[in-house]
């Protein structure tokens, strides 16, 4: 959820000092919550068996969509702590163009788990997007532990506040409408990182959200946070399953480790589920693309947090660049979102305050009202398809 390497850097100092008993099986991944199929998926899934019985279980449902009107659009939401404000300004805007479309399948990591929630469900709720990233001051959702705290296992802060927000956001009532549009075809899917086995979950929402019980309600929230929750500076997220009648969990935490965005599972078969139709996919970066030069001091903590922002940078760049070129794979037309270098920065802004947020939604707001916000090639690939209208399809 935090956009800060400096926070990240100080994690790594209280991470190991201390433990909690828990009961771990190293074949859970072959199991889930709920007891049921089809409610996540593994991201580098390679098994030929459970891609076609996956893939068989959500043809039916696509082509339901494709029957609709003959395209499907398609929404990726990137982390990026509290610069998820941008992906908010955006969606609202094209709300109030008139043009922004149903979207038949909605990715969502970190703060873009968050948003996808919203975004899934459409136009109506975009009040309830605006009001978290442009009125909520997330200074009042965390709180620092002291030392002895942070040292004891815990984390170095308390995110019960926000944890508690989310549970009254995501309420049965929200739940039942996810399930709604799961029915019509619709999938939601939300990353968190599992570090036992150091994979990608992606989850179904809307399925888990059609078994209509407290326990799902209860699995969807807990998914949210571990998505949301930035190991060691927030607590991680056990989520518990049966395995032959034993009880066991599992670590979950930001799916941003693994992926700063995605679009499907990589054995999704697209191309048989949708060859020949018109498909359209948008991925909105909260963050910027292009590296930005900031003096780095010999220091410890600078030299940690500069490290980790560099490595967070390069990371979401690669993780564009393979959506980008699966969109050309299978003939996707790719329009990119991200913050780019006219949105000025100011000097010692909190980016948990409200007037970032407001100051960042007010910018994504305009770039998508001047019809400015949409690339068709990643800044990192536009001098290999700069003029080349044979590359970009055209």
């Amino acid at each position: 959820m935090l956009n800060n390497g400096l926070l990240v850097a100080l994690c790594l100092l209280v991470t190991a000092c201390s433990s909690v008993d828990r009961k771990a099986n190293k074949e859970s991944e072959y199991y889930a919550p709920l007891n049921s199929d089809y409610i996540r998926y593994w991201d580098g899934e390679t098994s030929k068996l459970l891609s076609a019985k996956y893939n068989q279980y959500n043809s039916q449902r696509f082509q339901n969509r494709l029957d609709k009107d003959g395209v499907l659009n398609y929404l990726a939401l990137s982390g990026g702590g509290f610069n998820g404000a941008f992906s908010a300004g955006i969606l609202t805007a094209w709300s109030d163009q008139g043009t922004r479309p149903q979207f038949d399948v909605v990715t969502g990591v970190s703060t873009g788990a968050i948003v996808s929630i919203f975004a899934f469900l459409g136009s109506d709720y975009d009040h309830e997007l605006k009001q978290l990233y442009t009125e909520t001051d997330f200074n009042d959702l965390f709180e620092q532990n002291n030392v002895f705290s942070a040292f004891s296992g815990k984390a170095l802060y308390d995110n019960s506040k926000f944890e508690q927000k989310v549970r009254t956001t995501i309420n049965d009532e929200l739940v039942s409408q996810i399930a709604f549009e799961s029915r019509l075809g619709r999938k939601l899917f939300i990353g968190t990182t599992d570090l036992d086995n150091q994979k990608l979950a992606i989850w179904d929402i809307g399925r888990i959200a059609e078994f209509g019980s407290p326990r799902a309600t209860e699995l969807i929230q807990d998914l949210v946070v571990a998505s949301s929750s930035v190991p060691g500076a927030f607590p991680v997220k056990r989520i518990h399953l049966t395995i032959n009648g034993e009880e066991y969990d599992e670590l979950h935490v930001d799916g941003g480790i693994v992926r700063q965005v995605f679009f499907a599972p990589q054995w999704f078969n697209i191309e048989n589920m949708a060859a020949g139709e018109q498909q359209n996919l948008y991925v909105i970066r909260n963050g910027g693309l292009a590296p930005k030069y900031q003096q780095t001091e010999i220091t410890f903590t600078d030299i940690s947090a500069r490290t980790i922002d560099t490595l967070l940078l390069s990371q979401g760049i690669g993780d564009i660049e393979f959506i980008f070129h699966y969109a050309k794979r299978y003939d996707i037309n790719f329009n990119l979102a991200y913050i780019q270098s006219d949105f000025p920065d100011i000097e010692q802004e909190d980016p948990m305050s409200k007037a970032y947020m407001q100051r960042l939604y007010q910018y994504s707001y305009q770039k998508k009202n001047q019809h400015s916000a949409w690339s068709q090639v990643p800044p990192s690939l536009r001098y290999l398809y700069h003029d080349n209208d044979k590359l970009l399809g055209k």
